[in-house]
């Protein structure tokens, strides 16, 4: 459960309107479409990146402390992270979310192989020709599989970016509901 620092035992419908009002003002202000938020492509609704997330945190006074767990196996580089939030200048505890990347996960599993050279010279189970589609039309591109150690700081990166963004938007969730 989430905690709401000493000096106001609960939010007030007043403190979480000054609130939701300074986030707007960050918005307008501070942050940036595309760089704080953004719509992803495929999705409806905006999302909040990290860069937003870690503004919403300092505007907020809010401390986070990341726990990592490795859960990577032979092939697979797989980090899991628990962002504990307090309130900076009193300590309070206020949440816990987590965030988890992998090796596995498509974006970090394949690269374009460098020429035809080294997609023939990869073993099979370690190559495949991946379909695109652009506006001239349909292409093929020859992928290999990334060692999953040449990914692990960014796998790693990835996941504490996961809990932080997951732990302001759950901090932020709470706060509306009261």
């Amino acid at each position: 459960t989430l905690q709401t620092p000493p000096g106001n035992s609960r939010p007030t419908l007043a403190r979480i309107k000054a609130e939701k009002q300074l986030v707007r003002h960050a918005m307008q202000d501070v942050m940036k479409v595309n760089t704080h938020y953004g719509t992803i492509p495929g999705t409806q609704k905006p999302t909040l990146y990290d860069a937003g997330a870690t503004t919403v945190l300092s505007l907020f006074h809010i401390a986070l402390d990341p726990v990592v767990e490795d859960l990577s196996g032979l092939d697979e580089i797989r980090y899991r992270i628990a962002q504990f939030a307090k309130h900076a200048p009193s300590g309070t505890a206020l949440g816990s979310a987590y965030g988890e990347a992998s090796s596995n996960e498509e974006k970090y599993k394949w690269r374009r192989a460098v020429c035809k050279e080294e997609f023939e010279a990869t073993p099979e189970d370690r190559r495949r020709v991946k379909w695109a589609k652009s506006r001239d039309g349909v292409y093929q591109i020859n992928q290999v599989r990334t060692e999953p150690s040449d990914v692990a700081n960014t796998v790693l990166k990835m996941a504490v970016k996961r809990a932080r963004v997951a732990v302001t938007l759950q901090r932020s969730e709470e706060r509306r509901v009261g």
